[in-house]
């Protein structure tokens, strides 16, 4: 976290000063573009992963990446309105909002974003058409600056990006995002764009892990000494692969002197003939592979203890045929995921904050009196779990017929991939066309 007054930040905001920002920023951005090229082992996008075929690569990172990221990212966050006052119109206006801005796939992206780099950014615009907009801003090139409030509010963001000129001369570029303003400088030129803003408030929301940890940072030492002992393993058995053969007291040739003629009947006989004390042997280095495979099970299980991703290499795992059993596996990435659900939570809702007082300053314009209270959005974390459908709908059912819960929430309950609420409305439909065709028959009439 980069923490400074407004007034710092301010004296940062021209054309003679923005470059200072670097001394805040670079470190930041720096450690999160070496993270990312862990995650990815790549340094250019355009390279093979690994960049190397000398050396055995177990990208351990992008399966920790991949697997948490589907776990906590595979079904979008869910909304409640929690009143007691008629919010269907706001409700409405936030179902249309995520709609257009494609809320699933900018959620995940978000999520990617946190896992490889510990930290996830938001900003927020009106477009041509005048529909709000929340994109994702790369953590590579974006951090946000927060002030020494208790909690710290964010008074702005700070980005930092290289670009190409006419003449393809690698060239950097600044932006830096206020409550008021939005500057762009590009090196060396200055001030390049300039946008005044009018949300009063900083329209960007930073989502950053607590203790700047990526998901598979802890478990960085014990990947490293994994693929050590696969690479050492693989270097031996090739040296094997190459080996020598040790002749003692062999009797030559007659053309020992032609040393290639020599060595193509050595590779040729199927018999050598030594003298009564030789022998012929190949000269091997002696690998204990067991042992060494041992040592490997024992990273693996080091790797997956640190990350809490379970090991699907684990037969326990794959005979979790319970939920309870299959929870007792999850159990370690539930911890990790609960601490993300509180930070996740916390940002969608200052993003939500945003929209929120912008579609209030827009409603007031119109009718003089703002009507949305961004706190009472409920935001719902889900999990994406394997589970199964005919037991999750027979739960359903039982908690339906228990009088107990809404509808909405039994349907979601199912697993079933329906939006609860338009399911609800299909319904309520189809028993509207059943009841006006019961009223239709003539008995009925009479």
């Amino acid at each position: 976290m980069i923490q400074m007054t407004k007034e710092q930040l301010a004296s940062y905001n021209n054309a003679g000063s923005y470059k200072d920002l670097d001394k805040f920023i670079e470190p930041v951005l720096q450690h999160r573009k070496e993270l990312y090229e862990r995650y990815s082992r790549k340094t250019t996008p355009y390279e093979m992963m690994g960049g190397s075929m000398n050396k055995t690569i177990i990208a351990f990172e992008y399966y920790i990446v991949k697997m948490v990221k589907g776990y906590l990212s595979g079904k979008a966050p869910m909304y409640n309105i929690v009143s007691e006052e008629d919010t269907s119109d706001f409700s409405d206006k936030i179902d249309y909002i995520r709609r257009y801005n494609d809320d699933g796939a900018t959620f995940t992206e978000l999520m990617h974003d946190y896992l490889c780099t510990a930290a996830a950014y938001l900003y927020v615009y009106e477009n041509e058409f005048n529909e709000i907009v929340y994109t994702r801003l790369d953590a590579r090139q974006t951090v946000g600056i927060f002030d020494y409030s208790t909690p710290a509010n964010l008074i702005g963001a700070a980005r930092k990006w290289a670009q190409s000129d006419e003449k393809n001369n690698v060239i950097w570029s600044y932006e830096i995002i206020t409550e008021t303003e939005r500057k762009q400088y590009i090196d060396g030129r200055g001030l390049a764009d300039s946008e005044t803003l009018s949300w009063n408030d900083v329209p960007c929301v930073a989502i950053e892990e607590p203790d700047g940890i990526a998901v598979f940072e802890p478990a960085l030492t014990s990947i490293d000494a994994y693929e050590q002992i696969i690479n050492n393993m693989r270097n031996m058995t090739q040296y094997n692969d190459e080996a020598k053969l040790l002749l003692i007291n062999y009797v030559l040739p007659q053309d020992e002197n032609d040393n290639k003629e020599t060595q193509e009947k050595l590779y040729k006989s199927k018999v050598l003939a030594v003298n009564a004390d030789g022998d012929i042997k190949w000269l091997l280095k002696q690998v204990d592979y067991n042992g060494l495979l041992d040592v490997v099970t024992q990273l693996h299980e080091q790797v997956t203890m640190l990350t809490g991703v379970p090991n699907m290499t684990d037969v326990a795992f794959s005979n979790a045929d319970n939920a309870s059993a299959l929870g007792y596996k999850l159990y370690a990435l539930d911890q990790y995921s609960a601490d993300t659900d509180r930070v996740f939570r916390k940002g969608y809702l200052r993003l939500w904050e945003v929209i929120t007082n912008r579609l209030n300053l827009k409603g007031s314009a119109r009718s003089g009196a703002a009507v949305y209270d961004f706190r009472n959005i409920d935001i719902i974390m889900q999990r994406n779990i394997p589970t199964d459908k005919d037991k999750s709908i027979d739960r359903a059912a039982r908690m339906k017929s228990s009088g107990l819960f809404s509808d909405e929430t039994c349907i979601n309950e199912t697993h079933i991939e329906v939006d609860a609420k338009d399911e609800m409305a299909r319904r309520d439909a189809e028993d509207s066309v059943m009841m006006e065709k019961v009223y239709d028959r003539p008995e009925i009439r009479q």
